[in-house]
């Protein structure tokens, strides 16, 4: 009994659970269970976690809110910060500069017309993201998108299967769970998601906070992006695309309700790697593109039933 309580208040569990069971398939398939497995897995999903984490917070604010624009500024960020950095090694810091404050821009214009306006979140950040879009088309046109060479090597960098995408991940983490379970601003944040209007009456200032959680969440797509160009070797057209639903899936297979008012930062980690370890998975199988679809639309349903579950059961 205790431990089905434990379980209830930490949902994360079943998507260790999940990445778990995933690792031990991959490894019958393969014909051996290997560690290196996870790490390669863990070094993937870094970049879902980068994205789950911005999700993770704008769906902790409530009102149903979901950023759909960060896709769009993750492509975005990568044409601008590989073709400032293009320049040489002394222009890695403008190019992430340029990015980073392109994507929090971009953010700051979700939350002023989200607040001043009041255009619901997914209504704003669907054209919004389209905007961004026409931007990636003029911008692509100019630059061939190619990555600096020093950056993509620490991007690259692993030592003993631990990768730098891995350690800055990690760190994250850590960041994130401190600013959300352990100052004022992730406290507001939570009581926003539980009732907005109550947290209005005690004092919070609502609108200011949702223009810095999608200024935030633009920050932290416009970081994937850079990292993500330099990894892959260049930016291309809807680099970001394959992001969009797998970083709302990931936040909520975490147990991060989609209601608002309650987020886990171990949740969206384990989400991260274990929808990275179904994709693995599934390649692993060779079924027909159809077949993984319906398989992975199962898996992520039998997941949140039964977390929810226990949701309901507390």
């Amino acid at each position: 009994m205790k431990a089905g309580n434990w379980i209830g208040r930490n949902t994360w569990v079943w998507a260790v659970l999940g990445s778990l069971l995933l690792w031990v398939l991959i490894g019958l398939i393969s014909g051996h269970i290997a560690l290196q497995t996870v790490l390669y897995n863990a070094t993937l999903a870094s970049f879902l976690v980068l994205l789950g984490f911005g999700q993770m917070t704008v769906i902790t604010s409530g009102d149903g809110a979901i950023d759909l624009t960060m896709p769009y500024i993750v492509t975005l960020s990568a044409f601008i910060s590989t073709s400032i950095m293009e320049g040489g090694n002394p222009y890695i810091i403008p190019g992430l500069l340029a990015a980073l404050l392109v994507s929090v821009a971009i953010g700051c214009i979700n939350g002023i017309v989200i607040t001043k306006l009041r255009v619901p979140p997914i209504i704003t950040t669907l054209a919004t993201g389209y905007i961004t879009f026409s931007g990636v088309l003029v911008y692509s046109r100019h630059t061939p998108g190619v990555p600096n060479n020093v950056l993509s090597q620490f991007v690259k960098f692993q030592y003993m299967g631990i990768s730098s995408l891995m350690i800055i991940s990690l760190l994250l983490s850590f960041i994130v769970a401190v600013i959300l379970y352990k100052t004022p601003f992730g406290k507001r944040i939570h009581a926003m998601g539980q009732s907005s209007r109550a947290a209005q009456k005690a004092g919070i200032r609502t609108e200011r906070m949702t223009v810095f959680i999608f200024m935030f969440s633009a920050f932290l797509a416009g970081l994937t992006g850079v990292l993500l160009g330099a990894y892959i070797g260049g930016a291309f057209m809807d680099m970001g695309n394959a992001y969009l639903l797998t970083s709302i899936a990931a936040v909520l297979v975490g147990g991060t309700l989609v209601s608002g008012g309650k987020s886990s930062v171990a949740g969206t980690l384990g989400g991260a790697l274990l929808l990275t370890l179904l994709v693995t998975f599934l390649n692993l199988t060779k079924l027909t593109a159809g077949y993984q679809y319906i398989i992975q639309g199962a898996a992520l349903i039998l997941i949140l039933t039964a977390s929810k579950s226990r949701q309901s059961a507390r």
